[in-house]
């Protein structure tokens, strides 16, 4: 893939049911626009509805794929398959991969792991401590958003997964691959009360490329 002056990212989107046109659509926060504009990223959306998400995906010649949150896994069938045949394809083609909130979990699913309800982590915040190398980012110690009823205990994560970030109560907040461009957050890097380590941790995946 070509070298730019301003790296690509391909963005999954969220389902919503609209009620005034009564029709279904594609959707995504404005937040994260301006978070990856704000970066110097180029945000591309990635339709739920294509005959060929992986042909579409490797036109774009993005220097990233994420995976963003909202909808929960098996609620939104079109979004499931769609990012599915994304992750595969970014895998096949060693294209750095994060996924934020449901991300991360349809990462862990996608490779063998469990999902578990997870209490008092909707719409607040909280510590997490940082490992794995990284600290780098974060520090050892960071402060985060977090939108989740569901998440990921260290019994149920997929093989070839280490920890990267815990909550509180041990669960698990970050996860990165052994030895793929692969990486997972429970956080929002988009919204208001995320970590300033979110930019360097999205810099080093693109720079992986």
């Amino acid at each position: 893939m070509n070298a730019r002056a301003r790296p690509r990212v391909a963005l999954s989107l969220r389902i919503l049911e609209t009620q005034n046109y009564q029709e279904t659509r594609d959707a995504i926060s404005h937040d994260w626009i301006r978070f990856l504009d704000g970066i110097g990223l180029i945000p591309i959306l990635v339709p739920n509805t294509l005959f060929d998400p992986s042909g579409f995906l490797v036109s774009l010649e993005p220097d990233l794929l994420m995976l963003t949150g909202g909808d929960d896994i098996g609620s939104t069938p079109d979004r499931d398959a769609t990012e599915i045949k994304l992750l595969e394809t970014a895998l096949e083609a060693n294209l750095p991969v994060i996924g934020i909130c449901r991300g991360m979990q349809l990462i862990n699913a996608k490779f063998g792991g469990v999902l578990s309800t997870i209490e008092n982590h909707i719409a607040c915040a909280h510590g997490v401590h940082l490992g794995n190398g990284w600290e780098t980012f974060y520090g050892s110690e960071a402060r985060v958003n977090s939108f989740h009823g569901l998440g990921v205990k260290k019994t149920n994560l997929a093989e070839g997964f280490k920890i990267t970030a815990t909550d509180p109560e041990g669960n698990i907040e970050g996860i990165s691959h052994t030895s793929l461009p692969l990486a997972g957050v429970m956080w929002h890097p988009e919204r208001q009360g995320a970590p300033e380590g979110d930019r360097e941790l999205i810099q080093s995946f693109i720079s992986h490329k």
